[in-house]
C-alpha cells in the first residue's frame, strides 16, 4: 500500500542521466523515473543487480570525458553516485570521488547544456559532534570546523560546489539529504546490523532513549524527482538544501529489531552505556584505524539525530509514497531473497 500519488507523465524532464544508477537510491530513481515514462540512462562503475530497460553506461565520475558524452542530449542529471563512509576507503579516494567528481558532473552539465541537476547530500553534513539534533532544519549551519570524518568533510564541499553552480549557465540546482537510508539494494545500513547481529559483539548502544530518522530508499527517490520537477526559473527549490526523511524517528536499535526477528537473527539484548561506548571506540580506532566501532558510529547512535522534511512538503510538496509497512514487507522481501538470515551469506 502506498500514500500519495505521482504523476504518471513526463512532466518535461526530458533525457536524465542518472549518476550511481546502480546503487540503492540511483536504481529506485531509474525505477520511478521509466515507471513515468521517462527515457534514463544510468551510469555507475558496477552494472544494476536489476535490469529495468534503462541505457546503461558502465564508468567512474572521474572520467571527465566519459561524463562529457554520458550528458550529451540530457536534461536532467541526478547525481547520486559517491564513496560512502567506509573505514577501509582510503582517505583520498573520498576527495577524489566526492568532491572531484561532482565538480566533473557539474562541468559535464554546463558543457551539454543541462537544465537541472538534483545532487545528492547526506544528514552527515551538519552533524558536527556530540551535540543532540531534534527535529533538525536546513537553517542548520555546516560546522565551523571541517569534520575530521573525510566522508563528511567531502560531502560538504560537494554539496556547496553543487549549490554554488545554481544559476551557472542556466543549470538549475539544488541538494537532497536524505537521512538514513534503507530499502532494497542496500549494502551498508542493514547489512552493518545484521553483521554485528551474527557476531560475539551483538549489543545495543546507549540507554535506548536516543532517536534517529531514517528514510525508505524508494521515498527518497520519489522526493529528487519531485524536485528535479520544481527546479525551473523562479522556483523556491532553485539553489537549496533539503533534509529528506519519511516516518516517525525511533532509536536505532528498536528501529532495527523487526528486520533482524524476521530474518532469524538474535537482537541484542546487552547494552554498553554511552560514555563507554565512546571510550571503546576510541581505543578500537586507534588499534585498528579500519574499525567499523568508531567515535562517529557512537555518537550517531546514542544521541538524537532527528530531521524534519517540512521544508521540501512546502516547496516541492513531497510526503511519503510508501508506507512504513509496506516499505518493511519490501526490504524484507529482498534481503530473504539474497540469503541473508539465521546462519546465512
Amino acid at each position: 500500500m502506498t500514500t500519495g500519488k505521482r504523476k504518471g507523465s513526463n512532466p518535461g524532464l526530458g533525457l536524465c542521466l542518472v549518476t550511481g544508477g546502480s546503487g540503492m537510491l540511483g536504481a529506485a530513481i531509474a525505477k520511478i523515473l521509466q515507471g513515468d515514462r521517462v527515457p534514463v540512462r544510468s551510469l555507475d562503475i558496477v552494472p544494476p543487480q536489476e535490469k529495468a530497460g534503462a541505457e546503461f553506461i558502465r564508468g567512474d565520475i572521474r572520467d571527465r570525458e566519459l561524463l562529457t558524452r554520458a550528458a550529451e542530449g540530457v536534461e536532467t542529471v541526478f547525481h547520486t553516485a559517491a564513496a560512502v563512509w567506509n573505514p577501509r576507503t582510503p582517505a583520498r579516494l573520498y576527495d577524489q570521488v566526492n568532491v572531484g567528481g561532482t565538480r566533473n558532473v557539474i562541468d559535464a552539465c554546463v558543457a551539454a547544456g543541462v537544465k537541472r541537476l538534483v545532487f545528492t547530500g547526506t544528514m552527515d553534513v551538519v552533524v558536527e559532534g556530540r551535540r543532540p539534533i531534534t527535529n533538525g532544519d536546513e537553517t542548520i549551519p555546516y560546522p565551523r570546523r571541517m569534520p575530521e570524518d573525510r566522508y563528511s568533510r567531502s560531502k560538504i564541499l560537494s554539496e556547496r560546489e553543487a549549490i554554488a553552480a545554481n544559476g551557472r549557465c542556466g543549470l538549475l540546482t539544488c541538494s537532497l539529504r536524505p537521512v538514513g537510508m534503507y530499502g532494497p539494494g542496500d549494502r551498508y545500513h542493514l547489512p552493518a546490523i545484521i553483521e554485528a547481529a551474527r557476531s560475539r559483539f551483538n549489543v545495543a548502544l546507549g540507554d535506548g532513549t536516543a532517536l534517529f530518522s531514517h528514510v525508505y530508499a524508494e521515498n527518497a527517490a520519489h522526493a529528487h524527482v519531485l524536485a528535479a520537477r520544481h527546479l525551473r526559473p523562479g522556483s523556491p527549490v532553485c539553489g537549496q538544501c533539503y533534509f529528506v526523511t519519511d516516518h516517525a524517528p525511533k532509536n536505532l536499535f528498536t528501529f532495527m529489531e523487526p528486520f533482524l526477528l524476521e530474518l532469524g537473527l538474535p537482537i541484542p539484548k546487552r547494552r554498553i552505556p554511552y560514555r563507554l561506548a565512546y571510550l571503546l571506540a576510541w581505543v578500537a580506532e586507534h588499534l585498528n584505524p579500519n574499525t567499523k566501532f568508531t567515535r562517529f558510529a557512537v555518537v550517531q547512535t546514542c544521541v538524537d539525530h532527528t530531521f524534519s522534511g517540512a521544508r521540501a512538503a512546502r516547496d516541492f510538496g513531497y510526503r511519503p509514497a510508501v508506507t512504513e509497512e509496506e516499505a518493511f514487507r519490501r526490504t524484507i522481501e529482498w534481503f530473504r531473497g539474497r540469503g541473508f538470515g539465521r546462519g546465512k551469506n
